[in-house]
């Protein structure tokens, strides 16, 4: 409430700063963005962020031990993969590669020159349900691979940035790859179809 009774809003214009008795509160444009995440949904409870903006994709961004993970839903689709250049059946551990046209994908990759390679990493046999997290993947590629039948369907599938990744700008936030690999994402030998904490 204001010196007149009535209810300020912190997205109203007038006054930055809030009253107190012997301080006063002043909100920075950085905190006022946080805010402003907060009351959008941008920020979840867990402490993810959530990159938002005209063109950019949803970054969901995970504090890690040695610095942030960035997580992207994505919907592949058939028009944004190379069928004949991916894996067709998945390999040892549930490894597999799906070639991407690097045009259809929504962070841009300046110095790759070829196809992206979305890669499905390694499952050792000895994590707990290794036969079970290794089924997923195989039906997981099974679903990717029958895209080509099904020109308007979507898969959507939860990918890391991380390691080949930098970060071009962090207002709004914006990210290029560094190398032409992606990677679902993984933990405990398992695909994480979701970009909360594991």
């Amino acid at each position: 409430m204001g010196e007149d009774g009535r209810r300020r809003s912190l997205f109203a214009p007038g006054p930055r700063n809030l009253p107190g008795p012997r301080h006063s509160l002043s909100l920075t444009r950085r905190a006022l963005a946080l805010v402003s995440a907060v009351w959008l949904g941008a920020v979840t409870p867990s402490g993810l962020a959530f990159a938002r903006g005209g063109s950019e994709p949803p970054i969901a961004i995970e504090p890690g031990q040695y610095g942030p993970y960035y997580h992207l839903r994505y919907d592949l689709t058939a028009a944004g993969i190379d069928f004949p250049a991916s894996s067709k059946s998945a390999r040892s551990g549930g490894q597999f590669e799906i070639r991407l046209r690097p045009q259809r994908f929504p962070i841009p990759a300046p110095r790759c020159h070829g196809e992206l390679i979305l890669r499905m990493p390694w499952t050792p046999p000895d994590v707990q349900d290794a036969d079970a997290k290794i089924e997923v993947k195989r039906q997981l590629l099974a679903r990717i691979r029958a895209l080509a039948e099904a020109p308007g369907d979507v898969v959507t599938v939860v990918l890391e940035m991380n390691p080949y990744v930098e970060v071009v700008s962090r207002d709004p936030l914006r990210l290029q790859l560094t190398q032409c690999n992606v990677f679902f994402r993984q933990a405990q030998g398992g695909y994480v179809d979701h970009t909360g904490p594991v």
